[in-house]
């Protein structure tokens, strides 16, 4: 799978990261990738068992910078544009998260966190040995924000950014603070950099309150743009030097995805700011879901050679497409205009490469040769085409369902290849999470699975989905388990209603909000056959503990618990456990961080202790996000499972 995607400034050499699979070793590795988009030839630039990522051309195009983690480091590696040798730059206990090259491509500009201090760690590693993993004699918490899923447990430091003189070898950190520094980017000219910073005293819970801030490499001048402060991210100037753009908004009591992010434009001249798409109803940024690899980065902002127009992904009713606005402002139009997820892109040069995915595409490689000229792209390069052959891939069909309030529900119908309509089939309502997220037109593993055991599995956006509009997504904000259950009743009464699905054999399942909606389903009615429900929220005032970013939902559920006690309870799908009777099947991770384990544990026991029919399916040391990015054999055990309680409860 393509994991990154990097064009050469003269838009000739598409740089990408591409990961692997090694069975025997149960584990995952990503190589670096040069695609020649004259010839279509791609050549391998690095192999073994690394993970290399994040690479970043030098502004001449002469050289090609990667990320490695290796021996207890991450490192800085080098190439040149012919290939060969990687040339290490820079290495450091830590985790690397960003790199610019700046002033005349003598410097980078790099943004880096830094590990806590460990003895045995740095004796290994001035040993040449990988530093072993083990857990320390106790952890000092002092902070709200001291663990994020997927990473674990943070060190003290946060991310901030630095400058690494590559003649010199000296490395310079360049900002301080208690909050991690967001996205950044250096100037046309190469001598300045703009970044996002939180300087409130708590951080923690103020998150939106960033600053665009500015630093000039060459005079060491800083300032701070005198601007509202809000959600910032996706920073980018213009090629002439006239505008700095970022995608954000500036409501700092949003419930988290509600308020639609929008690309402002700073004029670096005058300092005037500008919401260059203020009627658009849609968020600028890819909140497509699926299991293939595909993560929430942030979204990027590119610009033609002329700085008239630049370009984005958005969300939009189950497709991500790339969009360009003038930088005058004005409606964004479809540039991109195929049907699913424009998962990575990059221009340079007015040339463009769009890594896709579709139904029947894992991310697959187009370019257009000048984006100011024409939008007609060539694919350069199909990505696993040997395995898509070998597999029956699901039928899909889409259907707008009607609710309640007039509202229409998009949903997707994943069928097994040989579907006829004349026959039966079990069905599978199969709720996302987010709640702000959407499913859309991409391949996703887990619903071509079950359709090809003879499933009907049926994906909705119900109400809070994005990619239907502010008011679709904020209409269940502080009151889960209404509008977004009506939907999916909706969709529940669509299935019984048509003539192919077996009476009486309609299972539901999900993850994260899904398991939630999955719970709340079983607890209010009798109509599903049995339910799988995974790394689920189950108790809301317990979540905003024991959650990574619990605290932080407050905006989401009407305050801390302490001020709405009732509407926890109300929203909580534990306050109906005593309700649900129909076979259950709970999976959770042991280290999930987000939607922590004892959300299952209290399910499980509140429903064995009733007698009911319930499994409680663990998966030691893996994250909230084990279905996209959990070890093999895992995600293999996972969906075997889903395949046994189905057939065990759906097909009789």
């Amino acid at each position: 799978m393509p994991k990154s995607l990097a064009l050469s400034p003269d838009g000739k050499l598409a740089a990408y990261t591409r990961s692997w699979t090694d069975e025997k070793k149960n584990k995952a590795f990503a190589n670096l990738h040069v695609l020649d988009l004259s010839t279509g030839e791609s050549r391998q630039w690095t192999s073994g068992e690394h993970s290399d990522r994040n690479p970043v051309w030098s502004r001449d195009g002469k050289w090609l910078t990667f990320f490695r983690h290796e021996k207890g480091e991450d490192r800085i590696f080098r190439m040149s544009r012919g290939g060969g040798v990687p040339e290490l730059l820079w290495k450091g206990r830590g985790s690397l998260a960003g790199l610019e090259w700046a002033c005349d491509d003598s410097c980078l500009v790099v943004k880096f966190r830094k590990s806590d201090p460990d003895a045995d760690a740095e004796k290994a590693i001035a040993e040449g040995r990988e530093p072993e993993s083990r857990t320390p004699m106790l952890r000092r918490i002092t902070r709200l924000y001291y663990r994020l899923d997927g990473a674990g447990y943070l060190p003290q430091d946060r991310f901030h950014l630095y400058k690494f003189e590559l003649k010199s070898k000296s490395w310079t950190q360049l900002t301080k603070g208690e909050a991690d520094d967001g996205s950044f980017a250096v100037s046309a000219d190469s001598h300045v950099v703009a970044y996002v910073a939180n300087s409130h005293k708590d951080p923690d819970q103020n998150g939106f309150d960033n600053d665009v801030c500015f630093i000039n490499l060459k005079s060491g001048r800083r300032s701070v743009y005198d601007g509202p402060q809000g959600e910032k991210g996706s920073l980018s100037f213009s090629p002439d030097g006239k505008w700095l753009i970022y995608l954000g908004h500036h409501n700092k009591k949003d419930a988290w995805g509600v308020e639609q992010v929008h690309p402002w434009r700073i004029d670096l001249r005058t300092g005037k700011l500008k919401n260059l798409t203020p009627d658009y109803d849609r968020q600028a940024t890819d909140l497509t879901l699926g299991d293939i690899g595909f993560d929430f980065g942030e979204a990027k902002v590119c610009w033609t050679k002329d700085s008239k127009y630049f370009f984005y992904p958005v969300s939009d009713r189950g497709d991500s497409p790339i969009v360009f606005t003038p930088v005058t402002g004005g409606e964004p139009k479809r540039y991109w205009t195929k049907h699913g997820q424009a998962a990575l892109y990059d221009l340079q040069n007015n040339v463009m490469a769009v890594i896709h995915a579709d139904y029947k595409s894992l991310g697959d490689i187009h370019v257009c040769d000048n984006v100011q000229k024409s939008a007609e792209f060539r694919c350069v390069v199909r990505h696993n085409v040997e395995y898509l052959d070998s597999i029956d891939v699901a039928k899909v069909q889409e259907y707008w369902i009607p609710s309640t309030d007039k509202a229409r529900v998009h949903a997707f119908l994943f069928t097994p290849t040989d579907f006829s309509p004349r026959k039966k089939y079990p069905a599978i309502l199969f709720i996302h999470g987010g709640p702000r997220t959407q499913y859309a037109r991409v391949f996703f593993h887990e619903m071509h699975m079950l359709a090809a055991q003879g499933y009907v599995v049926l994906c909705p956006n119900p109400r809070g989905s994005q990619g239907y509009g502010r008011d679709w997504a904020e209409s269940i904000v502080q009151a889960w388990g209404t509008k977004d259950w009506e939907d999916v009743e909706a969709c529940a009464d669509w299935l019984d209603a048509q003539k192919f699905v077996a009476k009486n054999r309609v299972a539901i399942c999900g993850g994260s909000y899904g398991g939630y909606m999955t719970n709340w389903a079983l607890g209010h009615t009798r109509r599903f056959r049995c339910g799988i429900t995974d790394r689920s929220v189950v108790e809301l005032k317990a979540f905003h503990g024991s959650s990574d970013i619990g605290f932080y939902d407050h905006t989401e559920f009407g305050g801390h618990y302490w001020d709405n006690p009732e509407g926890y309870e109300r929203m909580s799908p534990l306050t109906y456990a005593d309700k649900i009777r129909d076979p259950l099947l709970i999976v959770h991770s042991e280290f999930d961080q987000r939607c922590a384990i004892e959300q299952a544990e209290q399910l499980f026991v509140a429903l064995k202790v009733r007698g009911r029919k319930a499994e409680f399916l663990r998966f030691p040391e893996e994250s909230h996000g084990l279905s996209r990015g959990g070890r093999p054999d895992r995600r293999v055990a996972r969906m075997e499972a889903y395949v046994d309680w189905f057939a065990r409860y759906l097909k009789k």
